[in-house]
C-alpha cells in the first residue's frame, strides 16, 4: 500500500467510519435484526429476486445507495476544508492518475458495506441468467465510484488554487440581509455543494420512507424519513458554531434581548427546513401535521446547536450525540410522542441558549 493512499484511509477512510458506526450499526440491525433467524435467508432471498425481478423495486434501492453516497460525500468534502487537513493540498501536486488511484480506493473502502451486499445481488443475478439488471448493478456502482472520485479530487485541487466556486458556483444574496440570513449565507457562499448534498440526502429520505404503503393517513413514515435528513444536518449545524465563533463574536456585544437572539437561531433553521416542508405539503400531510412537524425539525436543529454552546467544539462528541438523539427520537416518533419532543427541545433549547450563549468557549 503506497503512502498516499495510507494518509487518505487514516485521514477520510477511518474519519467516515468512527462517525457513522453507530448509524451502520442500526441499519445492519434494521436488515439482519428484526427478522427471525429461520427466515433471514428467505427473506434476502426474496429481496434480492424482488430488486433483480421489478424494475422499479431496483430503483428505489438505487435511491438508498445514493443516499449513502451523498452521505460519505458530505463527511468527505467537509473533512478536506479542516484547518488540520490543510497538508491534502499537497495532493494536488500529483499526476492525475496518481491522485485518481489512491483516492478510488479509498471511496472503494468507503462504499464497501454496500458492494458486499450488492455482489450477492450479482452472484444471484448470474446464477438466475439476470444479465440486464445484474448489468445495471454493475454500472451503478461503476458510475457512483469513479463520480464520488473525481467529485473528491477536483474539491482538493480546487482548494489549492484557492477557487472553491470550480467545484460548484457561490450563490450570493444580492439583498440587505438580516441577521438570519447570515447564516444561510455562510451555507450558499462557502459550503454551496455541501448544502446541495445534505439537501438532496435529506429530501431523498424523506421520499423514500413515504413510499412505504400503509391502510390508512399515517404521518410517521414522513417523520422517519425527516429524522434520516435532520440527522444529515449535524455537518451544517457545527458550521453554523464555527461561523458563529470565529466570525460573529461581535454580536454577543449586540443590544439585543437573549429571547429575540434564540428567535433569529430558531428562524435560520425554520429557513433551512422549508424544502422539506414543502415536499412534505405537496404529499398530502394534514395541516396541523404540518405544523407540528415544522416545530419538531426547527426544535431538533436548535436543540442540537445550542448543546453546542456548553464546550469547545468538537465533531465528533458532536456526532456521538447526533446519533444518540437520533435513536430516542425515532422511539417516540413510533410510539407517537413526536409532538411532546417538539416542545421539550425547543424549552431545552432555550434553556441552554440561555445558560450557555455568553459563556460558550471559542473553536479550539
Amino acid at each position: 500500500m503506497g503512502a498516499v493512499t495510507s494518509v487518505l484511509i487514516k485521514v477520510l477512510v477511518n474519519k467516515f467510519y468512527e462517525r457513522n458506526v453507530g448509524l451502520l450499526f442500526f441499519v445492519f440491525y434494521l436488515m439482519f435484526g428484526v427478522v427471525e433467524s429461520n427466515q433471514l435467508i428467505s427473506y434476502h432471498r426474496s429481496l434480492i429476486y424482488g430488486v433483480l425481478g421489478s424494475p422499479i423495486f431496483l430503483l428505489g434501492v438505487m435511491g438508498v445507495w445514493i443516499l449513502y453516497t451523498l452521505k460519505y460525500l458530505q463527511l468527505v468534502l467537509s473533512e478536506l476544508s479542516e484547518q488540520q487537513n490543510q497538508f491534502l493540498i499537497n495532493y494536488s501536486r500529483l499526476t492525475k492518475t496518481e491522485q485518481f488511484w489512491p483516492m478510488l480506493f479509498s471511496v472503494t473502502l468507503i462504499y464497501l458495506p454496500v458492494l458486499i451486499y450488492s455482489a450477492f445481488i450479482v452472484g444471484v443475478g448470474m446464477a438466475t441468467k439476470q444479465f440486464l439488471p445484474t448489468l445495471e448493478v454493475i454500472v451503478f456502482h461503476a458510475g457512483i465510484l469513479i463520480a464520488s472520485t473525481l467529485i473528491i479530487v477536483r474539491r482538493i485541487n480546487a482548494l489549492h488554487e484557492r477557487k472553491q466556486g470550480a467545484v460548484f458556483p457561490k450563490l450570493k444574496w444580492p439583498w440587505k440581509k438580516p441577521f438570519p440570513v447570515f447564516y444561510l449565507n455562510h451555507l450558499t457562499h462557502q459550503l454551496p455543494l455541501g448544502l446541495l448534498l445534505t439537501k438532496a440526502f435529506s429530501l431523498f429520505a424523506i421520499i423514500g420512507f413515504m413510499q412505504i404503503t400503509t391502510d390508512q393517513y399515517e404521518n410517521r413514515t414522513a417523520l422517519m424519513g425527516l429524522l434520516f435528513g435532520l440527522m444529515a444536518h449535524s455537518v451544517i449545524i457545527f458550521e453554523w458554531r464555527k461561523l458563529e465563533e470565529q466570525y460573529l463574536q461581535f454580536a454577543k456585544g449586540l443590544p439585543i434581548s437573549i429571547a429575540q437572539r434564540f428567535f433569529y437561531l430558531c428562524a435560520a433553521y425554520a429557513i433551512l427546513v422549508l424544502p422539506e416542508l414543502a415536499l412534505l405539503a405537496v404529499n398530502k400531510i394534514t395541516p396541523s401535521d404540518l405544523v407540528i412537524i415544522f416545530v419538531f425539525a426547527v426544535g431538533y436543529l436548535v436543540y442540537q446547536h445550542t448543546r453546542l454552546y456548553q464546550h469547545a467544539l468538537n465533531m465528533d462528541k458532536h456526532t456521538t450525540h447526533t446519533f444518540g438523539l437520533f435513536l430516542i427520537s425515532f422511539m417516540l416518533v413510533l410510539f407517537k410522542l413526536y409532538w411532546l419532543e417538539a416542545a421539550a427541545l425547543l424549552a431545552f433549547g432555550f434553556y441552554q441558549f440561555k445558560k450557555d450563549y455568553y459563556a460558550s468557549d471559542v473553536v479550539t
